[in-house]
Protein backbone atom coordinates (compact mmCIF):
# COMPACT_ATOMS: atom_id res chain seq x y z
CA UNK A 1 0.00 0.00 0.00
CA UNK A 2 2.82 2.38 0.94
CA UNK A 3 4.65 1.59 -2.31
CA UNK A 4 1.47 2.17 -4.34
CA UNK A 5 0.93 5.52 -2.65
CA UNK A 6 4.50 6.58 -3.39
CA UNK A 7 4.01 5.52 -7.03
CA UNK A 8 0.83 7.60 -7.27
CA UNK A 9 2.60 10.61 -5.80
CA UNK A 10 5.43 10.23 -8.32
CA UNK A 11 2.96 9.90 -11.19
CA UNK A 12 1.24 13.12 -10.15
CA UNK A 13 4.61 14.82 -9.71
CA UNK A 14 5.81 13.71 -13.14
CA UNK A 15 2.56 14.75 -14.82
CA UNK A 16 2.79 18.16 -13.19
CA UNK A 17 6.40 18.56 -14.33
CA UNK A 18 5.48 17.59 -17.88
CA UNK A 19 2.60 20.03 -17.98
CA UNK A 20 4.81 22.80 -16.62
CA UNK A 21 7.47 21.94 -19.18
CA UNK A 22 5.16 22.85 -22.04
CA UNK A 23 5.59 26.37 -23.36
CA UNK A 24 2.73 28.63 -22.31
CA UNK A 25 -0.18 28.25 -24.72
CA UNK A 26 1.56 25.57 -26.84
CA UNK A 27 -1.47 23.31 -27.27
CA UNK A 28 -4.02 26.02 -28.13
CA UNK A 29 -1.75 27.68 -30.71
CA UNK A 30 -1.12 24.37 -32.46
CA UNK A 31 -4.84 23.63 -32.51
CA UNK A 32 -5.70 27.08 -33.86
CA UNK A 33 -2.95 26.91 -36.49
CA UNK A 34 -4.44 23.72 -37.84
CA UNK A 35 -0.99 22.18 -38.22
CA UNK A 36 -0.37 18.50 -37.56
CA UNK A 37 -0.40 17.49 -33.93
CA UNK A 38 2.56 15.42 -32.78
CA UNK A 39 2.00 13.43 -29.62
CA UNK A 40 4.56 11.34 -27.82
CA UNK A 41 4.53 9.00 -24.87
CA UNK A 42 7.42 8.15 -22.58
CA UNK A 43 7.80 5.58 -19.81
CA UNK A 44 9.68 7.49 -17.11
CA UNK A 45 9.78 4.44 -14.83
CA UNK A 46 11.58 2.46 -17.52
CA UNK A 47 14.11 5.24 -18.02
CA UNK A 48 14.70 5.52 -14.29
CA UNK A 49 15.04 1.76 -14.05
CA UNK A 50 17.18 1.06 -17.13
CA UNK A 51 19.35 4.09 -17.82
CA UNK A 52 23.03 3.60 -17.14
CA UNK A 53 23.24 6.86 -15.19
CA UNK A 54 20.30 5.92 -12.96
CA UNK A 55 21.87 2.54 -12.29
CA UNK A 56 25.21 4.20 -11.44
CA UNK A 57 23.49 6.66 -9.07
CA UNK A 58 21.47 3.82 -7.53
CA UNK A 59 24.67 1.78 -6.95
CA UNK A 60 26.31 4.69 -5.13
CA UNK A 61 23.15 5.11 -3.06
CA UNK A 62 23.10 1.41 -2.21
CA UNK A 63 26.67 1.66 -0.91
CA UNK A 64 25.46 4.38 1.47
CA UNK A 65 22.59 2.10 2.52
CA UNK A 66 25.03 -0.73 3.19
CA UNK A 67 27.25 1.56 5.33
CA UNK A 68 24.26 2.63 7.40
CA UNK A 69 23.15 -0.99 7.79
CA UNK A 70 26.65 -1.99 8.89
CA UNK A 71 26.64 0.71 11.58
CA UNK A 72 23.25 -0.51 12.80
CA UNK A 73 24.41 -4.15 12.87
CA UNK A 74 27.50 -3.14 14.83
CA UNK A 75 25.36 -1.28 17.39
CA UNK A 76 23.01 -4.28 17.63
CA UNK A 77 26.09 -6.43 18.38
CA UNK A 78 27.06 -4.08 21.19
CA UNK A 79 23.57 -4.31 22.67
CA UNK A 80 23.57 -8.13 22.46
CA UNK A 81 26.98 -8.21 24.16
CA UNK A 82 25.66 -6.04 27.01
CA UNK A 83 22.60 -8.28 27.34
CA UNK A 84 24.84 -11.36 27.59
CA UNK A 85 26.92 -9.60 30.24
CA UNK A 86 23.69 -8.79 32.10
CA UNK A 87 22.61 -12.44 31.99
CA UNK A 88 26.00 -13.46 33.37
CA UNK A 89 25.70 -11.27 36.46
CA UNK A 90 24.91 -12.87 39.80
CA UNK A 91 21.23 -12.55 40.76
CA UNK A 92 22.23 -10.94 44.07
CA UNK A 93 24.45 -8.24 42.50
CA UNK A 94 21.67 -5.66 42.42
CA UNK A 95 23.85 -2.59 41.90
CA UNK A 96 25.75 -4.18 39.01
CA UNK A 97 22.49 -5.45 37.47
CA UNK A 98 20.87 -2.01 37.75
CA UNK A 99 23.91 -0.31 36.25
CA UNK A 100 24.10 -2.83 33.37
CA UNK A 101 20.32 -2.55 32.83
CA UNK A 102 20.57 1.23 32.58
CA UNK A 103 23.47 0.88 30.17
CA UNK A 104 21.40 -1.51 28.01
CA UNK A 105 18.46 0.92 27.98
CA UNK A 106 20.78 3.76 26.97
CA UNK A 107 22.33 1.69 24.16
CA UNK A 108 18.88 0.57 22.97
CA UNK A 109 17.77 4.22 22.72
CA UNK A 110 20.95 5.06 20.79
CA UNK A 111 20.27 2.13 18.47
CA UNK A 112 16.71 3.36 17.88
CA UNK A 113 17.97 6.89 17.17
CA UNK A 114 20.59 5.49 14.82
CA UNK A 115 17.92 3.55 12.92
CA UNK A 116 15.59 6.55 12.70
CA UNK A 117 18.38 8.92 11.63
CA UNK A 118 19.61 6.47 9.00
CA UNK A 119 16.11 5.92 7.66
CA UNK A 120 15.37 9.65 7.50
CA UNK A 121 18.69 10.48 5.88
CA UNK A 122 18.33 7.71 3.30
CA UNK A 123 14.78 8.77 2.42
CA UNK A 124 15.90 12.38 2.01
CA UNK A 125 18.89 11.34 -0.07
CA UNK A 126 16.76 9.04 -2.22
CA UNK A 127 14.32 11.89 -2.87
CA UNK A 128 17.15 14.30 -3.79
CA UNK A 129 18.77 11.79 -6.12
CA UNK A 130 15.46 10.91 -7.77
CA UNK A 131 14.56 14.57 -8.28
CA UNK A 132 17.99 15.28 -9.76
CA UNK A 133 17.79 12.36 -12.20
CA UNK A 134 14.21 13.21 -13.16
CA UNK A 135 15.28 16.81 -13.76
CA UNK A 136 18.06 15.64 -16.06
CA UNK A 137 15.70 13.33 -17.95
CA UNK A 138 13.13 16.13 -18.24
CA UNK A 139 15.76 18.42 -19.77
CA UNK A 140 16.60 15.78 -22.37
CA UNK A 141 12.89 15.29 -22.98
CA UNK A 142 12.24 19.03 -23.39
CA UNK A 143 15.12 19.42 -25.84
CA UNK A 144 13.97 16.39 -27.81
CA UNK A 145 10.37 17.63 -27.88
CA UNK A 146 11.47 21.05 -29.08
CA UNK A 147 13.76 19.63 -31.75
CA UNK A 148 11.22 17.13 -33.01
CA UNK A 149 8.34 19.61 -32.71
CA UNK A 150 6.10 17.58 -30.42
CA UNK A 151 2.85 19.20 -29.36
CA UNK A 152 2.71 17.15 -26.15
CA UNK A 153 4.53 14.23 -24.55
CA UNK A 154 2.74 12.22 -21.88
CA UNK A 155 4.01 9.79 -19.28
CA UNK A 156 2.88 6.23 -19.96
CA UNK A 157 1.55 6.02 -16.38
CA UNK A 158 -0.92 8.83 -17.14
CA UNK A 159 -2.18 7.20 -20.35
CA UNK A 160 -4.88 4.56 -20.32
CA UNK A 161 -4.32 3.41 -23.88
CA UNK A 162 -2.22 4.59 -26.78
CA UNK A 163 -0.70 3.48 -30.05
CA UNK A 164 2.77 2.03 -29.41
CA UNK A 165 4.14 4.03 -32.35
CA UNK A 166 4.03 7.23 -30.25
CA UNK A 167 6.27 5.70 -27.55
CA UNK A 168 9.62 7.54 -27.59
CA UNK A 169 11.01 5.98 -24.42
CA UNK A 170 13.90 4.13 -26.06
CA UNK A 171 15.02 7.26 -27.94
CA UNK A 172 14.96 9.34 -24.75
CA UNK A 173 16.77 6.57 -22.86
CA UNK A 174 19.56 6.49 -25.47
CA UNK A 175 19.82 10.28 -25.54
CA UNK A 176 19.98 10.50 -21.76
CA UNK A 177 22.64 7.81 -21.49
CA UNK A 178 24.67 9.43 -24.28
CA UNK A 179 24.57 12.84 -22.58
CA UNK A 180 25.47 11.47 -19.14
CA UNK A 181 28.62 9.59 -20.23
Amino acid sequence: MKKEMRCLVWMAFLLMIMLLALPAGAAPKAAVGGGPQKIGMVDMQKILRESKNSQKVRNVFMKDVEKKQAAIVAKEGEVRKLEEEFKGLEPGAMDARKKKGDQIKHEMRELQYLREDAEGELKRKEMEITQKVIGEIMQVLRNYARGERFTIILDRMAVITAEESIDITDRILKLYDTQKR
